[in-house]
């Protein structure tokens, strides 16, 4: 077991606390927005698709990792059709690239928390769960990068706990017998600092969030949602999942996950030109 398996085994903190902190009736009417123009944007080269893939799978370790078990989303701080239109999203996506979604009474392990006051929220959280930044031998990564991931006071933080799986085969040359899974995933949106975004948008960043693996710093990301907050990029925003956010995903959860993490991204930029490429179906 490496990293952070044991990361979020408590992150879900009370809803007492969320209430407190949270006004869902205002935050739904902040969201609300005028819908900006759909826009979809690939890159035109392989370096610039291959520099996408690298800013989409973040990994401090030697495999990319993603989710092999199933999903189950609870949204907090939003009335409920929101909550449930921002969960329906992700599901739809995580089933498109065959990630199982649990309903019901599931125990989530995706949690999505949506407030006007995220810095008061991240503290009184970090205070009564000091004990997940330690013990870096155990973790394998220090635990300041975790704590500094949701510190940062950007429009959506998120933390992520993954455990790697051994004993999946023989290795060989070209595959390990391991793969590295993602077992709970944290985010918080700061609703003020997310300005003119649309709900769609949003649902469409979030979703990227959840079932990739991005950066926390996704400067320069033209092409994909992922630039939803970047203040350099001039052009209109997208509005929803671009062709290579949709490539992109399908091509982390296609290819061969038991090799090292610079094999599977070759593999994924291979198969994102090859679905680039192909004729558009009259």
């Amino acid at each position: 077991m490496t990293r952070i398996k044991r990361l979020l085994e408590s992150f879900s903190f009370g809803l007492s606390v969320v209430a407190s902190l949270i006004s869902a009736p205002e935050q739904a009417k902040s969201a609300s927005t005028p819908v900006a123009e759909d826009i979809v944007v690939l890159g035109t080269t392989r370096a610039r698709i291959s520099g996408t893939v690298n800013r989409m799978t973040a990994a401090d370790g030697a495999q990319i990792p993603r989710w092999n078990t199933s999903i189950c989303i609870a949204v907090r701080g939003v009335l409920p059709d929101r909550a449930h239109s921002l969960a329906d999203t992700i599901e739809l996506h995580a089933r498109t690239v065959g990630v199982v979604v649990e309903s019901g009474s599931c125990s989530p392990n995706v949690e999505i928390f949506i407030s006007g006051q995220a810095d008061a929220l991240v503290s009184q959280f970090l205070r009564q769960q000091p004990y997940m930044f330690r013990d870096v031998a155990r973790y394998g990564r220090p635990r300041a990068r975790d704590r500094a991931e949701l510190l940062n006071p950007e429009p959506v933080r998120w933390t992520v706990g993954t455990v790697r799986e051994s004993r999946l085969g023989v290795a060989s040359r070209l595959s390990q017998p391991s793969r590295e899974n993602k077992e709970r995933l944290l985010a918080i949106v700061d609703l003020p600092r997310c300005g003119n975004v649309t709900w769609k948008q949003l649902s469409a960043y979030l979703t990227m969030v959840v079932l990739a693996n991005p950066e926390h710093a996704n400067d320069g990301a033209s092409g994909t949602i992922m630039a939803l907050f970047d203040d350099g990029m001039t052009k209109e925003k997208p509005n929803d999942l671009t062709d290579l956010d949709r490539f992109l995903l399908k091509a982390l959860y296609v290819t061969e996950e038991q090799v090292s993490a610079g094999s599977q991204r070759t593999a994924m930029a291979d198969f994102i030109l090859r679905q680039r490429d192909k004729p558009t179906p009259r």
